[in-house]
């Protein structure tokens, strides 16, 4: 009597032995029978998770249906081989000499294939170098490796020490994970513990290779959860980060960027400690790698974890040097960073004020990408609501100083001129609206006198001149302005 199937090798509808594995949007693997029925009944959410479905598009899980085969041969279970669909290397659509080479392709690859489980190690390194070279030759060889059940075989591999055949492994699976129905497969079959492994303990060759798979993995949305969830993932990255050469850092920050466009994925960089490491490469200043570490910055930005962990390190000058200096893309990400950072905090709108912010983002909306002219743009707006209320004397009295783009061509740094319109005494509460247009409020018993207009940084300030007894202790803090 045959003994009982795996259970992963059962559908969770069904619950019968699968003959046709896919895999769903929220990585489930299903057979295809019964979740066809599920979908063709209306149903958009997923069964085992209960995720709605915003794709249905149903993915072979090649690997799973390899192995599911080869244990019903073994225990003599007749199984039913589903028709092939328009992904799989069908013989029956080619000529007589495709079919001749199609056959000899995958009965190369089915002991190839065998070969990786050889117990003479330079048969199972011949064996993987070669499916890795299959592997770069199209896809119609890839899909002959994944259905010879060549997953399986190969993720072994990629811990066994020796590192000519973990780079191997890791260059079979980058291949494979090309093809998108290949990628949610992949992971599905366990290649991220493997890979993390090697990047974990490999050499530094076999460590950039691992990064460059999980970013190739992440390209599915399905995945960034699952491949970011994984404890080890998102610090082995940023220990790379740390310890690679130029081409482990890029490589590390890409696969970063690829899992942060996840939101749950943030934080745990943040946790990892990767936002010091990002603006050191930023003061750095390779050209190579400021732009990427900006792109980290600009996905952990938009995050709570993220603003906290950038604004406890110096990091505003230094993005407002790239605002100012950096590449076109460099300069978008920088302003997207900054908008992310004074749009949640008033206090470092003023600080980023007062480091020069606002001249460069003047510059900036005339000649930036769209995104940075429309991250300026608003930065812009913040700087002038800031100008507008400055206040002297730390809330025992109110002396609001407003800025607003410079209306006139004169340079001189100091002109007393006449006041712009009837200025009377003040009370609480009450505005002065000048004929230029703009609204200054002043606190209780303040006599405002004669206006003091100069240039600064692109724009023209106006003091109001007053005359004022300000309630003890309280200083002049707008000093800098005269």
């Amino acid at each position: 009597m045959a003994s009982a199937p795996p259970e992963d090798f059962r559908c969770p509808i069904s619950l019968e032995l699968m003959s046709d594995p896919v895999i769903l949007a929220t990585g489930q693997t299903y057979d295809r029978a019964s979740i066809q029925r599920w979908l063709d009944a209306g149903h958009r959410t997923c069964p085992k998770t209960k995720q709605v479905l915003y794709d249905i598009k149903l993915i072979p899980n090649y690997a799973l249906r390899s192995l599911i085969y080869q244990w019903a041969n073994a225990n003599g279970v007749d199984l039913k081989k589903p028709a092939e669909n328009c992904n799989s290397t069908n013989a029956a659509s080619y000529g007589v000499a495709e079919r001749e080479g199609l056959i000899r392709l995958k009965a190369l690859v089915e002991d190839l294939v065998k070969c990786l489980s050889s117990t003479v190690m330079q048969t199972r390194k011949d064996a993987i170098k070669k499916i890795s070279h299959l592997a770069k030759e199209g896809k119609e060889r890839r899909t002959c490796i994944v259905e010879a059940g060549g997953i399986a075989c190969i993720l072994p591999l990629i811990s066994s020490g020796d590192a000519q055949i973990e780079e191997a492994g890791l260059q079979s699976l980058l291949e494979l994970s090309l093809d998108d129905e290949n990628k949610v497969g992949l992971v599905a079959e366990g290649a991220v513990d493997a890979i993390v492994q090697a990047l974990r303990r490999g050499s530094m060759d076999t460590r950039i290779k691992a990064a460059t798979t999980l970013t190739s993995l992440a390209l599915v949305d399905v995945n960034k959860a699952t491949i970011g969830s994984h404890h080890d993932v998102i610090p082995a990255l940023v220990k790379l980060l740390a310890e690679g050469n130029v081409r482990g850092k890029k490589e590390s920050m890409s696969a970063l960027c690829a899992l942060c466009m996840f939101h749950d994925n943030k934080p745990r960089a943040v946790l990892a400690g990767v936002v010091p490491l990002l603006l050191a490469l930023l003061i750095e200043g390779r050209s190579e790698l400021v732009e990427l570490a900006l792109t980290v910055l600009d996905f952990l930005s938009t995050s709570v974890e993220g603003r906290l962990a950038i604004t406890r390190e110096p990091a505003l000058p230094t993005l407002v040097r790239l605002l100012r200096s950096g590449t076109s893309r460099s300069k978008e990400h920088a302003a997207a960073v900054l908008w992310s950072l004074c749009s949640n905090s008033k206090k470092y709108t003023l600080q980023a004020f007062n480091a020069g912010a606002l001249e460069t983002c003047s510059s900036l909306i005339q000649v930036g990408t769209a995104r940075a002219k429309r991250k300026a743009s608003s930065l812009v707006k913040a700087f002038q609501e800031c100008g507008k209320w400055i206040y002297a004397g730390s809330g025992m009295f109110d002396f609001h100083v407003h800025l607003y783009p410079a209306l006139a061509n004169r340079e001189c740094k100091r002109d007393p001129s006449p006041c712009f319109g009837k200025l009377s005494y003040l009370e609480d509460a009450e505005r002065v609206i000048l004929q230029l247009g703009w609204v200054l409020k002043t606190g209780s018993g303040c006599e405002v006198g004669v206006a003091v207009c100069f240039k600064c940084k692109g724009f023209t300030v106006i003091i109001l001149n007053t005359q004022f007894r300000p309630k003890k202790g309280c200083k002049f803090l707008n000093s800098q302005f005269w």
